[in-house]
């Protein structure tokens, strides 16, 4: 087993350990380990290490949060969809001039380059008012396809018989952007990516208001009005604010039997805190049962963010300790472990029209993990990666698909620790590489006269290498493959799973759900499952009552392996409640 090869390494090399933990440690493998853990694999000890488990619930239920939070945020759209079109035809005219050259003239033409190119397909036709009419609309269409709303074609005097056609490009400028309503705290800066000065475009408009509307005691309506010269717009800006302070308390019964089943949470969220339309939260979570040297859990995170136009820049964390008394054969173990993880995030827009969004992001993520018998640390991880991915979202009328990719590989910065010299080819690595991919899609359905909601998850993770169990996939609890209590899980190297969900109103802030999910797992650490596949069922109501966010559910197994050890039927809940 990799954790008594350890434990043997530290004491015939003694290192830190004094007498009395040795004999400690040799005490409990003796009389714990040894009678407990025969022939247990080093898959399995990872595995069963507590720590391991609770981080790997704990990452479930953080990417089932963004997931949600991806899902319910806002997008700003500030026209419908118009499609340029890509014909070049043009009506035959009594009085008709052959055109050899069109050139596009006037203030910043070079920045519409694209354009002069859809006027190739006209050279060597004969063009007449009515075509040059045409010509004009479709640069037009064009350009508000491409968000230039307030940038003009026009047509100057000329000669035609020369054989030359000449179109004036009167960009939109800005000039001025500020907000109605003075006294407002917002600020613009941090929200658009565009100034004045620069040629209006509604892409950069809408993500400027999204930058603003992601800030939840924010709203903000916006209206685009002529400026003092030709071609010039201002942008009036008109906030809505409310308290930028909430504290919500939450209750659910997401963990274990052996650390606490029913955890409690406190958030304390300040938005807007330095007035460049930032995003702050720090939340406590603990377990609420209270059984004192028995079991438990004790939490914290936090979650900074700041936009920068087409930028947002995240930095989070997050602290978690647990302890649980084992049963060995004569005497009974206090085991305990903690884990600090550290992300710093940059997300960039690359892409946007008037039906989707394309980002690309970065990340380093470093995580510190201990674990303890009787005070006396048996095993730590000190690991870095880093994380390159891209989203995106499209609009099919009401129905919308999101999709991301992201790639993952172990680096030693930081400190991070490296693999062992000749190491072991069966031994789990710090410098793996993963995939992980996912997409939801959400699309109203009708049933009956009632208009309800079907909602697509596909979640999984990919890798060639051997990875330590708290980077596995893992399936069998309410993130993932739902109809099992959660208390044992499948996991492995790679795996997916497969959420479907049919949700319908049955009161105002009031839906019913029903879901069906499956999924699997494979790799290496498969040899040492009961099985590879898990399915099953869920039936809850969801809602707001009193300002009392409620999500209650039961769910039971279609598919469990033979020996999996699952409750018949789980019921669930989680509370929340916002002041």
């Amino acid at each position: 087993m990799q954790d008594l090869q350890f434990f043997t390494k530290r004491l015939s090399t003694g290192g830190r350990w004094n007498l009395l933990n040795a004999i400690i440690v040799t005490f409990i493998l003796t009389f714990y380990g040894l009678n407990n853990v025969q022939a247990i694999t080093p898959a399995e000890q990872e595995a069963s290490n507590r720590a391991q488990q609770e981080e790997l619930r704990r990452r479930t239920q953080q990417e089932a949060q963004e997931r949600r939070n991806r899902e319910q945020s806002k997008d700003t759209f500030l026209q419908s969809e118009v499609k340029p079109t890509h014909e070049t035809t043009l009506p035959v005219e009594e009085l008709s001039f052959l055109i050899h050259t069109l050139k596009l003239e006037g203030d910043r033409v070079e920045k519409f380059s694209w354009l002069e190119e859809m006027l190739l397909p006209y050279q060597g036709q004969k063009i007449g008012k009515e075509g040059i009419n045409l010509i004009v609309k479709r640069l037009t269409n064009a350009l508000i396809a491409r968000g230039y709303t307030t940038t003009r074609i026009g047509i100057p005097e000329q000669d035609l018989s020369s054989g030359t056609l000449k179109l004036m490009l009167v960009p939109g400028i800005i000039r001025n952007i500020h907000f109605t309503n003075p006294d407002t705290r917002a600020n613009w800066y941090t929200a658009f990516p565009t100034r004045p000065g620069n040629i209006l475009n509604l892409r950069d408009l809408e993500q400027g208001l999204e930058q603003i509307k992601r800030v939840p005691s924010q709203d903000a309506d916006m209206q685009i009005s002529p400026g003092e010269n030709p071609g010039e717009s201002d942008v009036n800006i008109t906030m809505k604010s409310s308290n930028p302070f909430r504290m919500t308390f939450s209750l659910d019964d997401s963990g274990t039997k052996a650390t606490g089943k029913i955890q409690a949470s406190t958030s304390l969220s300040f938005d807007n805190l330095f007035g460049l339309n930032d995003l702050f939260y720090v939340s406590f979570n603990k377990d609420a049962q209270q059984e004192g040297d028995q079991y438990g859990t004790r939490g914290n995170s936090y979650q900074f963010s700041v936009p920068y136009g087409y930028w947002t820049f995240t930095l989070s964390g997050s602290s978690y300790n647990y302890h649980q008394t084992i049963e060995g054969v004569n005497q009974t173990f206090l085991t305990s472990g903690k884990s600090d993880n550290t992300e710093f995030r940059v997300q960039r827009l690359i892409h946007r029209d008037q039906q989707s969004k394309t980002h690309l992001q970065f990340g380093i993520i470093k995580k510190h993990s201990k674990s303890f018998i009787i005070d006396t640390e048996i095993q730590r991880k000190n690991v870095t990666a880093d994380e390159i991915g891209i989203s995106h979202r499209q609009y099919y009328g009401k129905t919308v698909l999101d999709v991301q990719l992201n790639h993952r590989w172990g680096v030693p910065w930081f400190n991070a620790q490296e693999d062992t010299d000749n190491m072991d080819p069966d031994t789990p690595t710090t410098r793996y590489k993963l995939w992980t991919f996912s997409t939801t899609l959400s699309k109203p359905v009708k049933m009956g006269n009632v208009e309800g909601k079907y909602s697509f998850t596909f979640s999984g993770q990919y890798t060639k290498d051997l990875l330590y169990a708290t980077d596995y996939f893992s399936i069998g609890n309410r993130y993932t493959v739902r109809g099992f209590d959660g208390e044992q899980t499948l996991l492995a190297e790679k795996g997916f799973y497969i959420r479907n969900e049919w949700s319908m109103p049955v009161a105002q802030g009031k839906e019913a759900y029903v879901g069906l999910d499956y999924g699997q797992v494979s790799g290496p650490g498969t040899q040492w499952l009961l099985g590879k596949k898990l399915a099953g069922a869920a039936l809850g109501i969801r809602g707001n009552e009193g300002g009392i966010y409620y999500d209650i559910f039961t769910s039971w197994p279609l598919y469990k392996p033979e020996g999996y050890q699952t409750s018949p039927y789980s019921l669930g809940f989680q509370l929340s409640y916002q002041l």
